[in-house]
């Protein structure tokens, strides 16, 4: 496959299962594990607490954290390999930082909220009872966030695909 087609393939893949399932960071890990086989079905499972903002906490978007979860599983060290080792931890701070870096130049923020005001025009914090039940009835959500979450997994992909 060329790099194009791994991106669509992943981009695709997430953006149907937020539409499906309504669940930022799971799709984000679903459309990755279509290409990258070290994401397992448990890390996409346990991604969904991750929603809406880390926990639907209004924070780091869920497309960020899982894009950093797939970061970690790629380059992170065990604690006794880094002990061993200390340049492991040091090679996967760098990793993280610098899809941090990629994922801001590609998508402007790192937080839900943000994401919010630009596709919406305003943010919605999940905390607040009014502004969730706000965002919960818009309709289109489930389209507009797969725009979003379709453009995070192809960044995350790529970012993964660079080594």
């Amino acid at each position: 496959m060329t790099k194009e087609e791994i991106l669509d393939l992943c981009g695709k893949a997430a953006r149907e299962a937020q539409i499906r399932d309504d669940n930022c960071a799971r799709s984000t890990l679903i459309g990755l594990q279509k290409y990258f086989d070290f994401i397992t079905d448990d890390v996409v499972r346990a991604s969904f607490s991750l929603c809406g903002g880390a926990g639907a906490a209004s924070g780091s978007c869920g497309t960020y954290t899982c894009g950093l979860l797939a970061v970690g599983l790629k380059y992170n060290s065990l604690p006794e390999e880094e002990q061993a080792d200390p340049e492991k931890a040091k090679l996967a701070e760098g990793k993280f930082i610098a899809f941090r870096d990629k994922f801001i130049s590609e998508m402007g923020t790192t937080l839900c909220p943000e994401f919010h005001k630009k596709v919406y025009g305003r943010s919605y914090i999940f905390t607040n009872p009014e502004d969730a039940k706000a965002y919960g009835e818009l309709t289109e959500h489930r389209y507009k966030c797969a725009d979003v979450v379709e453009k995070a997994t192809r960044v995350c992909a790529e970012f993964l695909l660079e080594d």
